[in-house]
């Protein structure tokens, strides 16, 4: 229950903010704060019957950091818990973090701390880059670095990247650069940088002989000392995945706010799912235990251990034998598809993603082997471990330091591997959804078959990882419930609890035409005619002399259309900013600058561009939507997912389909109107919203614009 004090330091706290930055009270943020502050406070973790979840979706405008803020912080430090506020996209982590967080601090009573927490691999490892540097000083150019974590050797002779590597150990001694990545001043690339980092897999932790002066410990001292930390999705996932409490403060000390929540389900289908190219795992086995033979050459190693080396050549044998048996089988038994616009890949998916029972020998076989190996390599690690911890004395503990810096990664592919194998043999529960499960046929060069599994939703892993040893959440977005529905929501996250829809404090009535002009085509029926006609309606509703986004569902109708109309004459290419062109940051800053000038600009964009691009005021006044964004569940997951709401007599394209375009549409639409003074237009250029008979629920989702039917925008 939320006591008088804590009521009256969150009632002053808001107050005050408010106050000092000369803004109004919004009726939505304030049933905001309340609904927070009623469910973190009423938590009782001794009762599970009381919900520890809240989960509210509140329009654009409704000032959702500054209401989960003041809410939340108060009783997190009351309660001695870490307030983790987690996001999907960069620019509202640095939102919260340069901007809302300082000024939430500055401006109200409220002390706090806090701090931004990054993973492993956006830090360099000092262990990795000390090797480099001595072997390039040592004159060693041609070290290769041994990845047991991946299929392929990775090559480290490029002298540029050398060059690169002794400039960080420069900057580092010299206290000029602190070892983070966004923090150097020039371009990384992806490879070279790599290189010099290390995932949790890799990373000895306390046993690295450079673990007092690491820089990512450091910054995780900061995080386990914060009151707030920020984080991304994928973070808060790798945290759990690991059992939590390794790189945030453990689920139990934690309470949660998953802004664009809507975003979770997605990220965590990629956490949780397992895959294996059948080739390559055959290889690097192979090189797995070719490199463990080296050890066989150190005096003094325990009988026990070189035994367990021994042994893996014929263990690895038989486990190539099996991939090779299975990758025939699969290959000689299986009609791959080809898929769309990827010449080196066709997929095979298995229908409810049940595995044929005529295949299940050679992946029996594989399981066993796994396990066996991944204990055989368990044993070899521990003793390796034991050498580093100064515990035994039988080799020298540099080489044993590098040695857990491998054996660690290929314990968890081994771990991968195991739980990839038995996911094929083991029969579904019944009562809960199937395992989607599919090959990949990689053709090319590197002829493999990768075989994938997946849940085809994230909703149980996420209630027994997160929901049920979290102390508590709050989980927020512009788009969780269409039309005030949270189904599909629950449906993809598990999440129970309070649920509320708070208002948008912007009058959408009065600030925004919704039109949806006469047109003669269907995208579902005639794409081409679709694309003709849109592209003739785009030259006659556009102002060239204003701000305006134009948003597309398909790359190539983009294409097709802006070819059409920068073949219209010079205007068009002076105006026309496209997605693909140039990236992201540099169109939206372009636009910017046009319309700073006093000139017209376009931006032709994609799904990126209709979520998280704040463009205000003068920058977009018009939003024109080519075709309603249904998503065509063309992937192995969405596919079973479809085929089991159909097994059970439910309907997946009202189910999924029409509330995911509603999400989608709302997002798109969101662009228009970022303030309360923001006004313009908005355009869907497709006309099943009024044809078709779900278009009347897509419509009743949106805000409450002021709806233009059969009716062409003004210039």
């Amino acid at each position: 229950m939320l006591s008088d004090d804590l009521k009256e330091k969150i009632q002053g706290a808001y107050s005050t903010l408010l106050e000092n930055k000369g803004i109004k009270p919004r009726y939505g943020q304030r049933l905001m704060i309340a609904d927070i502050a009623r469910t973190l406070a009423g938590i009782k973790p001794s009762d599970p019957e009381i919900p520890n979840l809240c989960t509210i979706e509140a329009g654009t405008g409704t000032g959702k950091t500054i209401a989960y803020c003041i809410a939340a912080l108060p009783i997190a430090q009351k309660l001695k818990k870490r307030l983790i506020i987690s996001t999907a996209t960069i620019a509202l982590q640095e939102q919260i973090l340069l901007k809302d967080l300082p000024d939430i601090l500055n401006q109200s009573p409220l002390e706090f701390s806090f701090t931004l927490a990054k993973g492993r691999r956006r830090y360099v490892c000092l262990s990795l880059l000390n090797k480099f540097v001595k072997h390039i000083n040592g004159g060693n150019e041609n070290q290769q670095r041994i990845d047991f974590a991946e299929p392929e050797q990775i090559a480290l002779s490029n002298k540029e990247d050398w060059a690169l590597y002794k400039k960080f150990d420069e900057q580092l001694k010299t206290k000029k650069w602190n070892g983070e990545r966004e923090d150097w001043p020039d371009e990384i690339e992806h490879s070279s940088w790599y290189a010099v980092t290390a995932d949790h897999y890799q990373c000895t932790g306390k046993r690295c002989s450079q673990y007092s002066q690491c820089i990512f410990y450091k910054a995780r001292e900061r995080v386990f000392k914060s009151d707030c930390v920020v984080v991304n999705h994928d973070l808060v996932l790798s945290d759990l995945a690991m059992g939590g409490g390794t790189i945030l403060p453990a689920p139990a000390d934690s309470i949660y706010i998953f802004d664009e929540g809507h975003h979770l389900p997605d990220k965590a289908l990629n956490h949780f799912s397992n895959s294996a190219h059948i080739n390559s795992t055959a290889k690097w086995l192979e090189q797995l235990s070719s490199h463990l033979q080296q050890l066989l050459d150190e005096k003094g190693l325990p009988l026990a251990i070189q035994q367990q080396i021994k042994k893996l050549p014929e263990s690895v044998k038989e486990a190539h034998d099996y991939l090779s048996a299975l990758y025939d089988l699969l290959k000689q038994n299986i009609d791959f598809v080809d898929k769309p616009n990827n010449d080196k890949m066709n997929t095979y998916r298995f229908i409810e993603g049940m595995f044929p029972t005529e295949f299940h020998s050679p992946v029996t076989a594989l399981e066993k082997i796994f396990k066996t190996n991944y204990q055989a390599i368990e044993k070899i690690s521990h003793f390796i471990n034991e050498v580093v911890d100064e515990k035994r004395t039988e080799i020298n503990k540099d080489l044993a330091e590098s040695w857990a810096q491998h054996l660690s990664p290929a314990l968890i592919r081994l771990e991968s591997g195991v739980s990839l194998w038995q996911r094929y043999v083991l029969e579904d529960n019944k009562k809960r959804p199937p395992m989607a499960r599919w090959l990949n046929q990689y053709q090319g060069d590197e002829k493999d078959i990768e075989v994938c599994c997946s849940p085809i939703l994230p909703a149980n892993e996420l209630k027994y990882l997160l929901w049920k040893e979290c102390y508590g959440a709050v989980i927020t977005s512009a788009t969780l419930a269409p039309g005030g529905n949270f189904e599909l929501f629950k449906l993809n996250s598990g999440v129970d609890g309070f649920f509320n829809c708070v208002p948008s404090p912007f009058d959408y009535q009065n600030l925004v035409k919704f039109y949806i002009p006469p047109m003669e085509s269907d995208p579902s029926k005639n794409v081409q005619d679709h694309t003709d006609e849109v592209s003739e309606l785009l030259d006659k509703i556009i102002d060239t002399k204003e701000g305006s986004l134009v948003l597309f569902s398909s790359k190539k109708q983009l294409s097709d259309i802006e070819y059409y109309l920068l073949r219209q004459g010079q205007k068009w290419k002076d105006l026309v900013l496209t997605q693909g062109r140039k990236n992201k940051q540099e169109i939206i800053v372009q636009h910017k600058k046009r319309i700073d000038k006093g000139k017209g600009s376009v931006i032709f964009g994609l799904a990126s561009f209709a979520e998280g691009v704040d463009l205000p005021g003068k920058y977009c006044q018009h939003v024109i939507i080519a075709k309603l964004p249904f998503a065509v569940p063309d992937n192995p997951v969405d596919e079973t997912l479809s085929e089991w709401l159909r097994a059970q007599g439910r309907n997946p394209f009202f189910e999924l389909a029409v509330p995911q375009t509603c999400l989608k549409l709302i997002q798109a639409c969101g662009r228009l109107v970022r303030k309360e003074t923001d006004k313009g237009k908005i355009t869907l250029l497709d006309r099943r919203v009024v044809s078709k008979s779900y278009g009347k629920s897509i419509l009743s989702a949106l805000p409450p614009y002021e709806f233009m039917i059969d009716q062409m925008p003004e210039k």
